[in-house]
């Protein structure tokens, strides 16, 4: 057996190199992003774990989808989106009362840009290139809410 079939991830197993997680409840997921690599790698990514995930590729798509009775436990919003941009994306949803975990991410990564979410109604700020030892926890504490 390969010894990646036997390493642990956050307590959790991973197979062929790909991370099998399990969890206590069906934790939700939605991706905004207006680069189609990006959000199928996001969505991917957050499938890839064992997240039911849509993908849109604007703000107002997020606001429409939501709108029309949609859920979901996380976003995860590009804070550079064409249009209305990620930060007046996420002041619309929480102004709808939207309460979902929101994690902005930007290849830009500055302390400046961080304010600026934290300060629309942002909950966490990543790199666009998601790292699990970052996001996981987030699930975790997701699914244990």
């Amino acid at each position: 057996m390969a010894p990646e079939m036997n390493e642990r991830l956050q307590g959790n197993i991973t197979t062929k190199g790909k991370p099998f997680m399990s969890w206590n409840k069906r934790l939700t997921a939605l991706v905004v992003d207006d680069g189609i690599t990006c959000r199928m790698l996001e969505k991917g990514l957050l499938t890839s774990y064992g997240i039911e995930t849509q993908a849109v590729e604007s703000g107002p798509a997020a606001i429409q989808l939501i709108s029309s009775g949609a859920t979901f436990h996380l976003i995860v919003i590009d804070m550079h989106l064409s249009g209305m941009n990620g930060p007046e994306t996420i002041r619309q949803l929480r102004a709808m009362g939207v309460r979902s975990r929101i994690m902005g991410i930007s290849i830009l990564f500055t302390e400046k840009e961080r304010r600026v979410f934290l300060e629309a109604g942002g909950d966490h700020y990543m790199e666009k290139r998601m790292h699990p030892e970052r996001f996981i926890p987030i699930l975790h504490e997701l699914d244990n809410q």
